[in-house]
Parts: C-alpha cells; sequence; structure tokens
C-alpha cells in the first residue's frame, strides 16, 4: 500500500473570516456556541439540490468555528486517512474581498501553520496565500517558503484578481526559478469578491472583452477563467500550476452534454485540458468537483490519456463543503471506482512529482 497525499485541504478557523461575509457577523457569534454544528446542517438542508454551494460552505465556516485552532481541525483531517498520509494545507487571504475586516491577521494564521509544520514535519506541507493587493506579497512568500517551511503558495483569483496581475509576477518568477508548486482555484462559485464592481472591471484587462453588470457571485467567474492562465504561462512557462477543482462540476457536465458544433465555447473542464496537454507542468486535482461520483467515469477516461494522468491529484477539500461527515467516504470511495494503480497514480506519485523536494 502506498502513502496517500491530500493536495487540497483547509484548515483555518473563522477568525480569519470577515466580519460580513454573514450578516450581523453571524460566522463568528454562531461559531461560539455549541448548537452552531446542528445550525450549520440546518444551513446545508435548507436548499439540498440546488446548484449552488453558498449553503454548504456557511455550514462548514460555522462547524469549524467551534474549534479552537488549526491544529485541532488538523488532528480531526487526520483520523479520516491512514496513519502516515500527507496533507497540503492550503491558508486564505480574505482581508481583501470587500466583506469588511478579519479577526485575526494573516500572520497569525501563518505562524500557527509555521508551528504545525515543526510539530508534523513529515505530514503537513502548508501553501502561503497570495493576493495582489497585499502590499509586499512577494516578500512575504519568500520568507515563509524560506525560512517557515512552507512548501508552496496559494491563489484565489475569485476575491477580486486576476491571475495575471502584474504585482504577482514577482511572485511566479521566484517560484518558478525555485520550482515550487502554486495551487489556483479554479471552479465557479465558493467565497468571491464582495465589493463594488467598478466600470473598470467591466473591461478584461488583456482582451477588451466587455462584461455586463452582474451579481458579484457571477461576475466573480470572470477572475477564474481558466483561459486567464495562458497569459501567465506565456511569461512563465516552467511554473508549476495546479488548476484546482478542475473546472468544476457544471463544466464537466457541460463538456459530457454540449455537442462543440452546437457552442463553439468549450467548458473549463476542455480548456484545462488542453492547457494541460500544451503545458508540461500544468497539473489539476480533484477536489469539490470528484465529489460527484457520476463524474467517476470521466476521471477514470482521462487517465488513459499518459500526458494527463502523470498531472491529476487526488484532493478532497476539506473542510470547505462540510465534508466531516464524507471525507472517508470520498476518499474509498474513489479509491474503489479507480483500483490501486490509477489512485495510488493520483494519491502518491504525481503528488510526489507536483510537490517536488519535501520530507
Amino acid at each position: 500500500m502506498g502513502i496517500i497525499t491530500n493536495c487540497h485541504t483547509h484548515i483555518f478557523t473563522n477568525d480569519i473570516v470577515p466580519v460580513r461575509f454573514l450578516p450581523f457577523g453571524l460566522v463568528q457569534k454562531l461559531g461560539k456556541y455549541r448548537f452552531s454544528r446542528r445550525f450549520g446542517r440546518f444551513l446545508k438542508n435548507i436548499r439540498p439540490r440546488k446548484d449552488n454551494d453558498f449553503f454548504d460552505r456557511v455550514a462548514s465556516f460555522i462547524n469549524i468555528g467551534a474549534f479552537q485552532s488549526q491544529e485541532e481541525i488538523f488532528e480531526l483531517l487526520k483520523g479520516f486517512y491512514p496513519e502516515e498520509s500527507r496533507f497540503v494545507v492550503l491558508s486564505m487571504d480574505m482581508e481583501f474581498m470587500g466583506a469588511g475586516a478579519v479577526p485575526n491577521d494573516l500572520r497569525t494564521q501563518l505562524e500557527e501553520l509555521a508551528d504545525l509544520k515543526k510539530k508534523y514535519p513529515e505530514q503537513i506541507f502548508p501553501f502561503v496565500c497570495v493576493d495582489p493587493r497585499r502590499e509586499g506579497i512577494a516578500d512575504l512568500v519568500k520568507e515563509h517558503i524560506e525560512e517557515k517551511g512552507f512548501q508552496g503558495i496559494k491563489l484565489y483569483p475569485p476575491l477580486g484578481y486576476y491571475p495575471f496581475d502584474a504585482r504577482l509576477d514577482p511572485v511566479f518568477e521566484f517560484t518558478q526559478a525555485k520550482k515550487i508548486p502554486v495551487m489556483a482555484h479554479c471552479s465557479r462559485g465558493g467565497v468571491y469578491f464582495r465589493g463594488m464592481i467598478t466600470k473598470d472591471m467591466l473591461t478584461h484587462p488583456i482582451t477588451g472583452e466587455k462584461f455586463r453588470k452582474r451579481p458579484n457571485k457571477h461576475f466573480s467567474d470572470h477572475f477564474i477563467d481558466p483561459a486567464n492562465y495562458a497569459y501567465v504561462l506565456e511569461k512563465f512557462p516552467e511554473l508549476k500550476l495546479c488548476l484546482a477543482h478542475f473546472g468544476g462540476g457544471s463544466e464537466w457536465d457541460k463538456y459530457l452534454e454540449t455537442s462543440w458544433e452546437e457552442s463553439q465555447e468549450k467548458s473549463w473542464f476542455s480548456v484545462i485540458l488542453d492547457l494541460m496537454k500544451k503545458h508540461p507542468h500544468v497539473y489539476a486535482d480533484t477536489s469539490f468537483t470528484l465529489h460527484d461520483p457520476e463524474l467517476h467515469p470521466l476521471l477514470k477516461v482521462i487517465l488513459k490519456d499518459p500526458k494527463i494522468r502523470q498531472r491529476v491529484l487526488y484532493g478532497s477539500d476539506f473542510y470547505m463543503v462540510e465534508l466531516m461527515r464524507y471525507e472517508r467516504s470520498f476518499s474509498v470511495n474513489l479509491r474503489g471506482y479507480l483500483g490501486e494503480e490509477d489512485y495510488f497514480q493520483i494519491a502518491e506519485t504525481n503528488p510526489a512529482a507536483f510537490l517536488g523536494d519535501v520530507p
């Protein structure tokens, strides 16, 4: 039996969630009480069949709010996997999303992760979150990679920026030169920009495409579009980049259900496949999207392509969709469906190549 590496997990507590993420600061207030987990399940079941993960994510924030530290959440996560399993832990920076102040600053979150890395050096691989609007972001990245034991960086563009933002160039220069992995959120939905959509934002900075003003949740899709990474990869062709969530379940459905003869707009899933075939260091992971077992056959098929097979990563997205109830079953069910060879290809072999020189 091989060693499982879950390449996409979160263990942050709700003290890094902005106070206006929910009205009246409910994330922080409800997270203080034991009943919060039951309330979270109530939220999750309000619209269980809707193609909208908002309530799932809110429930997760509230549920995890009952935990006092990232270490407590990490201990919970570890318990769902064999003892020697390893975990990429992705930090989050929500200070600039336009939802108010965060109770705890970014450095506090990162310092706690650095301490966990010292305590679990062979099991936890922390990634430092990157936002181009944070002053001194390149220095912050270098400090945590070179001095604090962090192994990669995390991008979350729907918070209100494009991945090709020029302020990220020094970060990409550093990560490319050092072969440091980059994980980027790449599916619709999730946490999104809450600020004002300005006139300047209605034009794509590179293509000049004009956008109509829509609710923030949907407008933020422009930041996430995987086509944006073509511009990043033109500048940094050796960048080791994982497009997390593989475009999202709705884009996998679009690929399966839509003829390109009828619609010339490719699904994000297809765009990501094209990027993977063109660029030898582009990866994608199974997190969130592959919790839908109806999509497992498509994963099985694309793993037959030798170019794609080497660069699909196992990830679960714990705990962003309240997976405390489903974390073990997701891993076991996917493993049972794929079989040992394919499962350990994405859960052991490919993560080792993506992470590079780690303990």
